[in-house]
């Protein structure tokens, strides 16, 4: 069975080069508009996890290090990719999930990342760009 730390040093190498700082299992990436929380939570039933994602606007007040729960848009992962890409990345942070070597499973966190989830992120830089995402409905709420 993989270990824990293999999905966070996948998650924590590809967002180191985007600029975000780590916090315990979060990680966390700010301008003068927003603050951007990736956080990896476990499941409390079996050795399942989840990238939860939030978004907070600094006009609308929030802290430096939000907890992603505080936060004024809140997403996860599975919410924002194709079905089929849902399926690849659940069976990733599965650690029960045999299907895959450690090699795979590190691929394709560092994928979702680098291919989906950084590129929503970037929509949502600015206020406006967190509006204009929210009206076109690409993020979709958990």
């Amino acid at each position: 069975m993989a270990d824990s730390k293999l999905i966070k040093e996948a998650i924590n190498v590809s967002l180191k080069n985007a600029g975000f700082k780590k916090k315990s299992n979060s990680w966390y990436w700010s301008n003068n508009d927003v603050v951007q929380v990736i956080n990896l939570q476990k499941s409390q039933y079996g050795d399942q996890y989840y990238l939860n994602f939030g978004i907070g606007l600094i006009e609308l007040g929030i802290s430096d290090f939000p907890k992603e729960q505080h936060c004024h848009i809140r997403f996860r992962a599975a919410a924002v990719v194709s079905d089929e890409l849902k399926l690849k990345i659940e069976s990733a942070l599965d650690l029960e999930s045999m299907s895959m070597s450690d090699e795979e499973r590190a691929s394709d966190i560092s994928e979702l990342i680098r291919e989906v989830i950084l590129p929503v992120f970037s929509d949502c830089s600015s206020k406006n760009g967190v509006l204009y995402s929210v009206k076109r409905e690409q993020l979709t709420y958990i």
